[in-house]
C-alpha cells in the first residue's frame, strides 16, 4: 500500500525585471524550525534538500518543494507543513541567514565537508567562473529591465481604454458569487524564466479546484487588477489565500487560490490553460472602449519585442548556468559526501515524526 504524502512543486524565487527576488524569507518567517544550508555550488545543497523531502513523503507527510528560479528541477527548499519545518538553501543570490540562531534556525555549513587544499588548487578558475556567472546574470537583468519598460508602456497604452465603472461592477458580481476559516496568505511565483525557457505550474496547481475564473484580455485590460481586487474582498471575509505572482513583475498577480473554497482566479494573458467544463472565462476586452485594430497591432509589435528580450535574457541565464556547472564540478570534487550523508541522516532522525 502506498502511503506516500502529497508532493507539490512551487516557485518561491524568480529573475524579475528588478533583479533576483525570493519569497523564501517570508515563507519561513513563522515556522517553528528552519535548517539553513550554506555552501558553494556543487556542495550538495539541492541533493540534501531533495532527499529530506523524499524521506518525509515516504513517511506519509505532505511535502512542498520550492523550486530554483534558474533550473526547474533543482529545489531551493522543502517545507513540511505537519512539522512546521523547512530545510532551505541559504546561499541563494539573496543570502538567507538565521535570525534566531540555534532557537528557530539551525545553520549547516557544508563548507566544513570539503578539502580546502583542492579548493585552493583551483583558486584562479573559481574566481573566473564566479565573475562569469555574475556578468551573465547582470546582462540578463539588464534585458529584463528593458522588457519591464516595454510591458509597462504596453499596459499604459491599453489601460486608457478600460471602463473602470464596468470593471468595478464585475468585481462586485464575481465577489458575491465566490463568497456565498482561517484568514492569512502565502506568496509564490506562478512561473519563472529558467534556462529551459518559461516554466509555470498554473494548471498543475489549480486543476483540482472545483471552479476556476480565468481572465483573458490584452495587456493593460485589468486582469491582474481584477484578481487583486477580488482577492482583497475574499480575504476580508476571513479566507486563507495563496498568491501567485508574475515571475517577471512581482507586483502583478497571475493567480490566487482559495484552498478552502477550491476556487482559483487566473490571469491567462500569457499562460496556456487547458479549459475544463466548469471553468468560467471572463474576457476583459469586452470592458474596454475604443480599442481598435491599430491599438491591437501596436500591442502585438510590443509583444514581439518583449519575446525577443525574453529569449536574449534566457541565453544569458544559460551562460550563467554553464559557468555554474563548471564551478559545481570543482567543489563536488572536493566534498566529503560520506560526512554530508551522515549529517543528513542525523537531521532526518531528529525531525521525523514518531521518534522516541
Amino acid at each position: 500500500m502506498n502511503n506516500r504524502g502529497l508532493i507539490r512543486y512551487v516557485f518561491a524565487s524568480s529573475h524579475t525585471t528588478k533583479g533576483y527576488y525570493t519569497f523564501i524569507p517570508e515563507l519561513i518567517k513563522d515556522l517553528e524550525q528552519v535548517y539553513i544550508l550554506k555552501g558553494a555550488p556543487g556542495s550538495g545543497r539541492s541533493t540534501f534538500i531533495r532527499l529530506v523531502g523524499e524521506v518525509m513523503s515516504e513517511q506519509g507527510l505532505e511535502v512542498e518543494f520550492w523550486i530554483s528560479a534558474l533550473d526547474s528541477i533543482t529545489p531551493d527548499g522543502v517545507y513540511i507543513p505537519q512539522l512546521n519545518l523547512a530545510v532551505i538553501n541559504g546561499s541563494l543570490s539573496a543570502s538567507i541567514d538565521p535570525r534566531y540562531p540555534g532557537i528557530k534556525e539551525h545553520l549547516i555549513n557544508l563548507g566544513e565537508y570539503w578539502d580546502q587544499a583542492v579548493i585552493d588548487g583551483q583558486r584562479l578558475q573559481i574566481i573566473e567562473l564566479v565573475d562569469k556567472i555574475e556578468l551573465a546574470r547582470q546582462k540578463a537583468y539588464d534585458l529584463l529591465q528593458e522588457l519591464g519598460r516595454l510591458k509597462a508602456e504596453q499596459r499604459r497604452m491599453n489601460s486608457r481604454h478600460m471602463n473602470i465603472e464596468k470593471l468595478g461592477q464585475l468585481v462586485k458580481q464575481l465577489g458575491s458569487e465566490i463568497v456565498a476559516n482561517r484568514s492569512g496568505e502565502k506568496h509564490y511565483f506562478a512561473g519563472v524564466l529558467t534556462i529551459d525557457g518559461w516554466v509555470d505550474y498554473v494548471h498543475e496547481l489549480s486543476h483540482n479546484c472545483q471552479k476556476r475564473y480565468i481572465f483573458k484580455g490584452p495587456s493593460g485590460s485589468g486582469k491582474s487588477m481584477m484578481i487583486a481586487e477580488l482577492a482583497r474582498l475574499i480575504k476580508d471575509n476571513g479566507y486563507f489565500l495563496e498568491y501567485y505572482h508574475c515571475g517577471l513583475e512581482v507586483e502583478s498577480l497571475v493567480m490566487v487560490i482559495i484552498r478552502n473554497l477550491q476556487i482559483a482566479l487566473i490571469e491567462a494573458g500569457s499562460v496556456e490553460i487547458p479549459l475544463k467544463p466548469w471553468d468560467v472565462v471572463v474576457d476583459l476586452s469586452l470592458y474596454m472602449e475604443d480599442y481598435d485594430d491599430d491599438r491591437s497591432r501596436e500591442s502585438s509589435i510590443n509583444s514581439r519585442n518583449i519575446e525577443n528580450l525574453l529569449f536574449e535574457a534566457r541565453q544569458q541565464l544559460e551562460k550563467s548556468s554553464t559557468s555554474q556547472q563548471e564551478l559545481k564540478k570543482i567543489y563536488a570534487g572536493a566534498m566529503d559526501f560520506a560526512g554530508l550523508d551522515k549529517i543528513r541522516r542525523d537531521l532526518i532522525e531528529t525531525i521525523r515524526p514518531g521518534k522516541p
